[in-house]
């Protein structure tokens, strides 16, 4: 073990590298090894503003990290009778029973938990710029109900979505929220006293991670905070909650001693523990491909975790897969530990980053957190970096390499992006005055509103009458669109950089009578077509109907 610590400690200049390219103002690590804790570190400063270093008990916002909590408080809500895996989700939301396809009939808290409904992600109507909530809580499972699907019924796609149902079906059973549930029979009894799902201002004191944007030379700025804001749109079991590595380490380490009792005796109690069922929790339930060679045996997703048996792709979950390196240009991990089966996720939210790998075979785990939106994913690296030095040997991948790599795709890709979309503007015009697309444009269920007011050069359309808006300018007739700029998405507006076309066009619809009716915006890329938004009738309208 002695020799593991020294190996890990010499990672402090390879990991410096990787969170000064990606832009970070810090980052911690924290490592388990036979169930014990063998290591932790802290690299940069706490705040961008701040030079004092985090420490073992500083407070970082976990992102979706929350996920396994959320599924391990359902485990014992399960084992406690009351909520039940495989009771369709219907039968505990009665607005849910307004959903006629085969999710509303058949889908389950353990479909939820796993992410197996094929509903779509939809990130973009929870918040979008500068964490601001675009939901209340109450309107979630509204607005999940009436969600498209992406994907058949059975198959994943990871959504939040499916998180918020959950919270909803405690809520509506328990009459308590899932945080609360958590907070009193997870952090409690862990005594986790750095953790919680309070809002920022609610903190006792300032030993705490801000949330930051990465601008294009690697410098940060300071931005309002994430987790907040999930948790003011009702989805904080989603990623909400925060913790400090102290406290999550503490958590990894009793639900895989949990886990290694419960798969090796076969039961589903481990004396003394206050996790049931998490064998349960840790099974593979859907692969991550079509049924007919969906992949299960090699990759899958399990409740709140990705398992990847190696060799694989670790970093599946991380913006270093899916929006720069993906299979091309990342080996896979691990071909000389073929078998191995490792437990992963990401935390991904607007100014914070998380990575997570648990093996539960030697009672391993590692967890990095670091509180920027930054050029790369440096948590994810460092992560990996670690974990080698537990699993050994050292990998063929060059971490550092791969971050510069990472970087410039980065910017490269926004660059790509706005050439793309300059190629599709043409010269013809508006076919009506500005003033006639002026109105509130609304979505199906009428509980979220897209207002557009006229600006001096095109069009401005506000979200929820909230602060989330884009400026538009004419595109291509009665669409438009609003500029590519990497600075002033992340930066200035605080959002996610989405490399699709579709994602910056605004479409409105002309109806016969030649009024503006709809407004089209494809908000998700899953989705195959636009979501329509119809506009509000004018007194005039009303009087010809």
């Amino acid at each position: 073990m002695a020799e593991i610590k020294r190996q890990l400690e010499a990672l402090r200049p390879e990991i410096d590298d990787i969170i000064r390219i990606g832009g970070a103002p810090g980052l911690s690590l924290g490592v388990l090894h036979y169930g014990k804790f063998i290591h932790t570190a802290h690299f940069g400063c706490r705040n961008a503003d701040d030079a004092t270093p985090s420490s073992d008990n500083t407070i970082h916002s976990i992102c979706s990290l929350t996920k396994l909590l959320t599924a391990s408080a359902v485990a014992k809500l399960v084992h406690e009778g009351v909520l039940d895996w495989d009771i369709p989700v219907r039968e505990y939301l009665p607005t849910f029973r307004l959903r006629q396809d085969e999710l509303g009939m058949k889908a389950t808290l353990k479909d939820l938990l796993s992410m197996r409904t094929g509903i779509t992600a939809a990130n973009s109507l929870l918040m979008l710029q500068d964490n601001e909530p675009l939901m209340k809580p109450g309107d979630t499972t509204g607005l999940a109900t009436n969600l498209r699907t992406a994907k058949p019924y059975g198959q994943f796609l990871y959504s939040q979505w499916n998180y918020t149902l959950v919270a909803d079906i405690v809520k509506e059973v328990t009459g308590a929220s899932i945080c609360d549930y958590i907070q009193q029979n997870i952090f409690g009894p862990l005594n986790m006293t750095r953790s919680s799902f309070s809002y920022l201002q609610d903190l006792v004191d300032d030993d705490v991670t801000h949330t930051h944007c990465t601008h294009d030379d690697g410098t940060q700025s300071q931005k309002p905070d994430a987790a907040s804001a999930l948790i003011g749109t009702g989805a904080g079991a989603v990623g909400g909650a925060r913790s400090s590595v102290k406290d999550y380490m503490t958590f990894l380490q009793a639900i895989l001693h949990a886990y290694r009792h419960q798969i090796t005796e076969g039961v589903d109690i481990t004396p003394g523990s206050i996790f049931p069922l998490i064998r349960e929790v840790f099974t593979a339930q859907v692969g991550l491909g079509p049924p007919e060679r969906s992949g299960i045996e090699h990759v899958a997703y399990c409740m709140g975790l990705y398992r990847t048996k190696l060799p694989g792709f670790l970093s599946l979950a991380s913006p270093n897969f899916y929006y720069t390196l993906g299979k091309k240009r990342l080996a896979p991990y691990g071909k000389s530990l073929a078998g191995t089966d490792v437990y992963h996720h990401s935390g991904t939210a607007l100014g914070h980053l998380g990575a997570l790998f648990l093996v539960p075979s030697t009672e391993s785990a590692v967890v990095a957190f670091t509180n920027s939106q930054p050029l790369m994913d440096p948590a994810d690296f460092v992560a990996q970096l670690a974990l080698s030095r537990l699993l050994g040997p050292p990998p063929s991948l060059d971490f550092v390499k791969l971050a510069k790599l990472a970087r410039a795709i980065t910017l490269d890709n926004y660059k790509v992006l706005e050439d793309l979309i300059a190629k599709g503007r043409t010269d013809v015009p508006p076919t009506k005055p500005l003033a006639a697309y002026q109105g509130d444009f609304y979505n199906a269920i009428h509980n979220f509103v897209f207002s557009v007011s006229v600006t001096d050069d095109g069009l401005n359309i506000r979200l929820q009458r909230g602060k989330t808006n884009f400026d538009l300018l004419p595109y291509d007739g009665d669409t438009f669109y609003w500029r590519v700029d990497r600075e002033e998405e992340m930066c200035k507006k605080g959002m996610w950089g989405f490399m699709y076309k579709d994602w910056h066009l605004f479409r409105f619809e002309i109806n016969s009578h030649g009024e503006v009716e709809k407004l089209l915006w494809k908000h998700d890329p899953y989705l195959a077509s636009p979501e329509a938004f119809t506009k509000t009738p004018t007194f005039q309208a009303y009087a010809r109907l």
